[in-house]
């Protein structure tokens, strides 16, 4: 299903616009509307050469893509039940779900193009691609539709045919208490972590295992960093841990965070440098090779899943149904620059440097006169939350230009003429 928001907003206005409605609505409150239910985000993946941010979210199967340029919304919903991981790969979308099935769409028109799965192939947290872009490698539960299989699996696929090409079965019990896992193939090798509290080291085309490795606990997630030759494993109590891929052993383990580590990513142009989102509400950076913590961000009292990199913003998705925007140009003090409000078929966004909002479905929103403290409706209420809708706030976060025209030489700015008569009725 594809379904089109496109905004109907140009984003050039004149710098006394601004002032002038930064006037206005002083005397307005604004409020999302109770019966806008918001989605609460499991995965963000960003696309820079689209400039596009792509979301999965809890409870629901939606896949929704956000245009940062246009502002524009779409939205697709292939799978069956909610989509736990996402991959951008050439003008592909990539996801993995709990419906036991990985689904290759169509960047441009959101038609799908392959579903993998198997008769057994259970809930798959995980997906990732090869370097060289020939395969597909999913990580899924297939115990939960076949109680005789005691491992979770990781399978690899022809990218380009969907065939299966071969199992890895060996990865260790199953732990029914947490569904994670994770794989990466690296050079000749594959690298999996589970819930089983293996890290297991497979040979990538035989799919011989090489190496067993364990702690004492569940695995959740992991990253390369490449600058230092090493994988980083995060568990469910809050530990990281370190892994030599010279030698082919855990190393060093440190606590990040009082709860279960969701998500670990190295700073795209930094790569001594680490972030870690938790069910603690946190989001942590830290230092190689001993994992100083540089800065804590305390981003909502709410389960972190997920985040991302547009360019020197950090963007976290929290199951309160916000998405929380950092600037992290400075690592030892990030700033909150906005968030992002998403519903199943609207978005909000509102930054901490403007009583304005950009949206692409205004009527998600409540309006009220400060004074009073009543709502207004009809006519008054559609024409003042039109003024508030901002496109220069979306502008704004993502490090886009004002394109304000130079006046004519000689040639004074011309000042707003409020109309008499605003139409407050039907």
């Amino acid at each position: 299903m594809l379904t089109v928001c496109p905004p109907d907003q140009n984003s050039a206005m004149v710098p006394w616009q601004n002032d002038f409605l930064d006037l206005l609505i002083e005397d307005y409150q604004y409020k999302i509307k109770n019966e806008i239910p918001a989605l609460g985000i499991r995965c963000l993946c960003y696309d820079e050469k689209e400039h596009t941010l792509i979301i999965a979210n809890t409870g629901v199967r939606r896949v929704h893509l956000i245009n940062l340029d246009t502002g524009a919304l779409r939205w697709y919903d292939h799978h069956e039940t909610t989509v736990r991981h996402i991959v951008r790969f050439r003008d592909e979308i990539i996801t993995s779900s709990w419906d036991g099935t990985v689904r290759v769409v169509n960047f441009s028109d959101l038609s799908q193009r392959l579903a993998l799965t198997e008769r057994y192939m259970g809930r798959s947290p995980f997906v990732t691609v090869s370097p060289d872009g020939n395969y597909i490698f999913s990580l899924s539960y297939d115990v939960e539709k076949n109680p005789l299989i005691r491992t979770n699996i990781v399978r690899k696929w022809d990218y380009k045919t969907g065939r299966l090409l071969q199992s890895y079965s060996h990865t260790g019990q199953h732990k029914s208490s947490t569904r994670s896992g994770v794989c990466i193939p690296i050079g000749e090798h594959l690298y999996v972590i589970s819930n089983s509290g293996f890290l297991n080291v497979f040979h990538l085309h035989s799919g011989t295992l090489l190496k067993e490795n364990s702690i004492r606990g569940d695995f959740r997630t992991m990253c390369h960093a490449p600058g230092f030759n090493i994988l980083i494993a995060t568990d469910i109590t809050g530990f990281i841990h370190l892994y030599n891929l010279r030698n082919d052993r855990f190393y060093a383990s440190y606590q990040v965070h009082q709860d279960d580590i969701t998500g670990i990513l190295v700073h795209p142009r930094k790569p001594e440098i680490v972030f870690t989102c938790s069910f603690d509400g946190l989001i942590k950076i830290s230092e190689l090779p001993d994992f100083k913590c540089l800065s804590t961000l305390p981003v909502d009292n709410h389960e972190l899943w997920s985040f991302t990199f547009i360019g020197e913003m950090l963007v976290a998705g929290s199951t309160s149904g916000f998405i929380y925007i950092y600037d992290i140009s400075n690592l030892r003090g990030p700033q909150l620059k906005g968030r992002i409000f998403l519903s199943e078929d609207a978005y909000s966004v509102f930054s901490q440097d403007s009583h304005l909002f950009y949206t692409n479905n205004t009527s998600i929103f409540n309006l009220f006169r400060k004074k009073e403290n009543e709502i207004i409706t009809g006519k008054q209420s559609d024409y003042l939350l039109h003024l508030f809708n901002s496109k220069q706030v979306l502008d704004r976060l993502f490090g886009k230009k004002e394109k304000t025209a130079p006046l004519p030489e000689g040639q004074k700015p011309r000042m707003p003429q409020i109309p008499d008569k605003l139409p407050f009725t039907h």
